[in-house]
């Protein structure tokens, strides 16, 4: 992926929080019909509806190859996999959801990290089969997405909404386990797991908590060189809805991104993207900190 021109709006509304991980990971997780080399998968929600192009320069985040996910295809039959919100991949055995749910809620309800994370995952498999369709360049591709959803339905037969928003619940005992997965997903859900403007709901105990949480967990997720937290704090820093706008800090997690994938940003990348806004010392200093920030996450 090639870095786009100019820069990463600093948007006065929510629209970019959510909507940036969720483009990141329908992006390079999921290859949207928008992208015609990206591997056959399921779309992925963007509860904030930023635009794609918005969130491109954090390439910090790969493309997967093609074949590397299941394909989503087969996905309402039998044992092949299907896809939660989050755009991950879940095997159900060949259960239903409502099976799948049944055999593992025992053991999440009594704090069984793993079985906590599986009940969120098969739950939010159901969370998102009443979302808007997206927008698609291909007649065929939408027609072969609205049968997807039809099977994913159907694998949702008997699951109440309460057990599908009970998931939230079972994602933050994972989050605070320390599952590197759930901690992203935290932030990837909002703190309600669906779609509200956080701009006009600041004051909301729940979103001030939420935020609170969701930094601290992608900031765990960073600490073990996971490259996607560290592309997301970036971007979090970046548009300022979990904290201050710092892009210091947002070029910092910028260039810690990078390391995990051996593909470090050039100081041109660097200066493209920051240096109009910052000043010569603050860009030395954000330079500094990312390679500080780069030895503690991911040490050689």
């Amino acid at each position: 992926m090639t870095p786009v021109s100019g820069k990463l709006a600093h948007m006065k509304s929510s629209t970019i929080l959510i909507a940036t991980a969720a483009i990141c990971l329908g992006a390079w997780l999921l290859g949207r019909s928008r992208t015609e080399d990206a591997a056959p998968a399921a779309p992925a929600a963007a509860p904030h509806g930023a635009t794609l192009e918005q969130a491109r320069w954090f390439s910090s985040v790969p493309a997967p190859s093609a074949g590397s996910w299941p394909d989503p295809r087969a996905s309402a039959g039998g044992g092949a996999a299907v896809y939660g919100r989050n755009g991950r991949a879940i095997n159900l055995g060949g259960l239903n959801v409502s099976q799948y749910i049944a055999s593992r809620v025992g053991a999440a309800r009594s704090g069984d990290v793993k079985a906590a994370y599986e009940v969120y995952q098969a739950e939010s498999v159901c969370a998102a089969n009443d979302d808007p369709v997206a927008d698609y360049f291909d007649p065929a591709q939408k027609a072969e997405f609205l049968r997807e959803r039809e099977g994913l339905v159907k694998l949702c037969a008997g699951l109440s909404p309460a057990q599908v928003q009970e998931r939230l619940g079972f994602l933050g005992t994972a989050a605070r386990a320390g599952h590197v997965g759930a901690q992203i997903d935290y932030y990837m859900e909002g703190p309600y797991g669906r779609s509200i403007d956080l701009a006009e709901n600041g004051a909301d105990p729940i979103v001030v908590k939420w935020k609170e949480d969701a930094l601290g967990y992608l900031k765990q997720a960073g600490a073990k060189c996971d490259h996607f937290a560290l592309a997301l704090l970036a971007t979090v820093y970046d548009a300022g809805q979990l904290t201050g706008r710092d892009l210091r800090s947002s070029m910092a997690y910028s260039i810690a991104a990078a390391v995990p994938r051996k593909k470090p940003l050039t100081e041109a990348q660097l200066r493209e993207r920051y240096g109009e806004e910052m000043s010569a010392a603050d860009f030395d200093s954000a330079r500094a900190l990312g390679a500080q920030l780069a030895q503690q996450t991911c040490p050689p």
